[in-house]
């Protein structure tokens, strides 16, 4: 499970996510949080391990895709896989960033797509353009 700690200013006053800031501040390792699950049978790898797939995971919504390359790997499958992940800060935001990394060397990540909206000038959460993703 990935959780980001939201922290946000709002109408002159600073504003806290409930969960996840109870979880980023007040949980220890070890603690337990009851949590529900609720599946979707639709969100999951195709059956046919060579089948390419892509994978578009905002912030923390690349949790599910870590699990996805975790499988990919462990089974061998040889179907292309790309990845298109933004964030805000590429030193603090990159999530995973060393699995990644290590998929993509490795072969098991075909090819990933990177932006981070507030290291410039220019706002950007994925790239904006076919040239830009060629």
């Amino acid at each position: 499970m990935t959780i980001g700690a939201v922290r946000y200013d709002a109408h002159g006053r600073e504003r806290q996510g409930v969960c996840s800031i109870l979880c980023a501040e007040r949980l220890e390792p070890g603690d337990k949080l009851p949590v529900y699950i609720q599946h979707n049978q639709n969100f999951k790898l195709p059956e046919n391990p060579d089948a390419p797939i892509i994978m578009v995971g905002p912030g923390t919504g690349i949790a599910p895709f870590r699990s996805f390359m975790q499988e990919r790997e462990e089974v061998g499958a040889d179907g292309k896989s790309w990845l298109f992940f933004g964030d805000q800060h590429f030193v603090t935001d990159f999530l995973y960033q060393t699995e990644w990394q290590k998929w993509l060397k490795d072969g098991v990540l075909t090819k990933m797509d990177v932006a981070f909206s507030r290291d410039s000038e220019e706002k950007s959460i994925c790239p904006t353009s076919n040239e830009e993703t060629k």
